[in-house]
């Protein structure tokens, strides 16, 4: 079956046989697991994870390569032909499992989505590799953002490897990364206000924090930090801040 390639969702598929397995190892799933995939392609994961006693749900936005999957007659697999970030979960069972090889264009606002949805337990994903080094960047540096402390938040974090651009058809003009995600389960902290303090701090990133926090943290705690600027602060700090809002 010719299926074109198609630009605009961002299409580049694996064809290299050990990062698949090396993804599917980081992933590690049990028996009886409920898989929710991520822009399955042409199978390059669906398929050896089928092999496995597991439960798959695969998210696939173009309907050319949907047909192809079903064509395949995976028992074990259900090929949905949908946007990712339209496609409801709520009805998922408890502590469901993630994998894909994200859509560069869009892998920042799939992950954002998934922030807000706590009913999976652990998610193992390939994104740009500038992208991961966003997620995991430290205070002071260029890459630290409002992603970083998002993620570092509310997410344990793994950088496991970098993906070279030959183990794709097409080969990508961008490296890319494996990252694994877990929830925290002990964390007190409001999602909301975690997400007003850190859109503001880094609304105008040069300006200094009593310019960007005014009227939003108690006064007696933007004192402290108003003249430093939003990357000077640290994740903890961030999180202080977010429970300390007018």
């Amino acid at each position: 079956m010719n299926i074109p390639i198609r630009k605009k969702w961002g299409q580049n598929f694996l064809i290299d046989p050990n990062i698949i397995n090396k993804i599917l190892r980081v992933l590690n799933p049990k028996e009886n697991s409920y898989i929710l995939e991520i822009g399955p392609g042409r199978g390059a994961l669906t398929v050896p994870l089928a092999k496995l006693n597991v439960n798959i749900c695969a998210v696939e936005i173009d309907p050319m390569l949907c047909d192809y999957l079903n064509k395949k007659e995976l028992l074990n697999v259900k090929i949905i032909n949908s946007d990712i970030l339209k496609y409801d979960t709520s009805k998922f069972p408890n502590d469901y499992l993630i994998i894909g090889n994200l859509p560069y264009n869009v892998s920042s606002p799939i992950i954002f989505k998934f922030m807000q949805n706590a009913g999976w337990s652990k998610m193992v994903i390939m994104l740009q590799k500038e992208v991961a080094e966003r997620i995991i960047a430290d205070k002071n540096s260029k890459k630290y953002g409002r992603i970083s402390i998002m993620m570092q938040s509310f997410f344990k974090i793994n950088l496991e490897f970098h993906v070279p651009k030959t183990v794709f058809n097409p080969q990508p003009k961008i490296k890319s990364s494996i990252i694994s995600i877990e929830p925290k389960t002990k964390i007190n902290l409001n999602y909301s206000n975690m997400k007003i303090v850190v859109q503001n701090a880094f609304k105008h990133r040069r300006k200094k924090l009593s310019h960007n926090l005014k009227n939003i943290i108690k006064e007696e705690y933007l004192k402290e930090i108003k003249d430093n600027r939003a990357e000077d602060l640290s994740v903890k700090d961030y999180q202080m801040l977010s429970k300390n809002l007018i």
